[in-house]
Formats: structure tokens, sequence, C-alpha cells
């Protein structure tokens, strides 16, 4: 099963969270509500991320601006994609950190959203140069392979990475030049790390990452948010611990724990109570990027 057709099976497995989500409003067919982004049978709900069965078909539809860039890293490139908000007005950037399975059509989805909340959306390929024959992400031929490449990368490396990646991410044209992280699973436990070696970066959200050392914690000089879903047990032993850490050192941490809510909570609505975090957790994060990127 190549990348390209793992999708295919993601969306079967992603159209039971949709319903989850996503029922058309009382009135409507679901042929009417299918005209609105994400398409479908059923419109993609406008203030949240499309999730697996709406991601690829929220990309094609998408009418922001968006490319691909590869940002010079030493003696390789970093494959990026970047979208931007309607107009031509300076903006925040949130670099995204893509989750374990690297960065897929889900992912760049996550990214459409933040553009359409106002934000330049920065999202970094973590695989670059690491597939078969240099390749990124895309030249993979199994979606096991691009994962197990980003699990056995150093933790080091990533930040060399996603520091290349803010750099440039400043000197964009549009840039207001304030810039946070958000990222989801792996990426939560970069958003977390990058806190630490950036004191520059204004916020940093975490959904359901794990977190840094206490001595790496403190370093931080951005408010981070932390998404949890209370049924995800290792994820969530670290959080009392990180409460008491980020207090002791007088660092900004708040952090919200959902109910029912599973591991990866964001891709996959239709387990437990997901649906319902999500449609809480999203709003959370948006409302702090937008706070701490003024």
């Amino acid at each position: 099963m190549t990348i390209r057709s793992f999708g295919i099976f993601a969306w079967t497995i992603g159209a039971m969270s949709w319903l989850a989500v996503a029922q058309p409003p009382a009135g409507r067919g679901p042929g009417e509500a299918g005209r609105g982004r994400g398409g479908g049978g059923f419109a993609k709900v406008p203030e949240l991320p499309a999730n697996l069965f709406a991601s690829a078909s929220t990309l094609a539809r998408t009418t922001l601006k968006h490319e691909w860039v590869d940002i010079a890293m030493g003696r390789g490139k970093l494959h990026t994609w970047i979208e931007y908000p309607a107009g031509e007005a300076k903006a925040p950037v949130v670099l995204v950190m893509h989750y374990d399975a690297g960065l897929d059509d889900l992912q760049r989805a996550l990214v459409d959203q933040l553009a359409t909340e106002g934000f330049i959306a920065v999202a970094s390929d973590l695989s670059s140069g690491f597939g078969p024959n240099g390749g990124n992400y895309d030249a993979f031929k199994y979606p096991d392979q691009a994962l197990r490449a980003v699990a056995k990368m150093d933790p080091a490396e990533s930040m060399r990475r996603y520091k290349a990646a803010y750099d440039y991410a400043k000197n964009l044209p549009r840039s207001s030049g304030k810039i946070a992280s958000l990222g989801c699973g792996v990426g939560g436990t970069n958003s977390f790390r990058f806190a630490t070696e950036v004191p520059e970066l204004r916020a940093a959200v975490v959904i359901y990452g794990m977190p840094p050392s206490e001595a790496a914690m403190a370093k931080i000089q951005a408010p981070v948010l932390g998404l949890y879903g209370a049924d995800d047990a290792s994820v969530i032993a670290t959080v009392e611990p990180t409460i008491a850490a980020m207090k002791k050192l007088k660092k900004s941490y708040e952090q919200h724990m959902y109910p029912g809510a599973t591991h990866f909570f964001m891709s996959y609505a239709v387990e437990g109570r997901n649906g319902e975090a999500i449609a809480q957790a999203w709003p959370a994060a948006v409302a702090f990027l937008r706070e701490h990127t003024k």
C-alpha cells in the first residue's frame, strides 16, 4: 500500500468520525450540506480543521494562497508547506509541527484551518531528505516507513530543522514577526521542546504531547497551552508533574483535559468523546494563539 492509497483507506476510517462531528443542519439534505468547504456528502465544520475524511477535499478546494518551499538547511533542504490568510496584510505565524505519521493531508488541512483563522501557517516536513533516494514524505512507499523515519529522528535534529523554519518564517514579507508553535502527538512534544530552545517564541500549543525536562522548562519564556484527552493515560500521567514544575519555575502553563477523549483525539473523532474534545480544544488553541501574537 502506498501513502497515497493509504489516504483512501484513512478516508474510510474517517467517514465514521465525520458523521460524529458534522451532521447536516436540520431541514437540509446531505447534498446541500456538501456544498461547503470539505465537500463530499457532509460539509466540513467551518470553524474546525478537516478530519481524515475531508482533508484531501479541503486542500483541493481552498482558495487561500499556498506553496511548497525548500528552505536551505546546511547541506540539505527542508521541504515546507506554507499557507497564507486572505488579503495582503501582515499576519502572525504559526509553526505547525506535524504528528507522528508525517506531513500528510490531515496535517496540511490543519494548516489550512489556521490560515483561515488569520495566521500564516508554516509546516515543515521533518522527514525531508530521509525518504528513498533522499526524498521527502511523499517518497516513502509505505506509511509506516515515514512514521519510523520521524520516530528515529534525534530531538536535536528536529529542533535544528524547526529553527531553520522559524528563521525563514520571520522573514516572510507578510510576517508580523510574531511567531508561535502548535503540534499534535510528537508535534506537541516538539512544540513544548521548541519553547525551551527559542526564547523569542510568543506561544506554544501542545496537543497531547510530552513535556521536556524540568531543567529545560526553566528556559521557557513563552506561555504554554496543553490540551489533553483524559483517557490518554501515558500523557495524562505527565500533566500534574508539569503543572507543579512550571508553577515552581513561575512559567505560564494553561491546560485542559477533556473527559472521555483519547490520544490522537484531533484525528479520530469517533473514539470516546473525541468529537466533543475537538469542538472545545480547537477554539481554545486559536484564542490562545491570537492572544499571544497580537
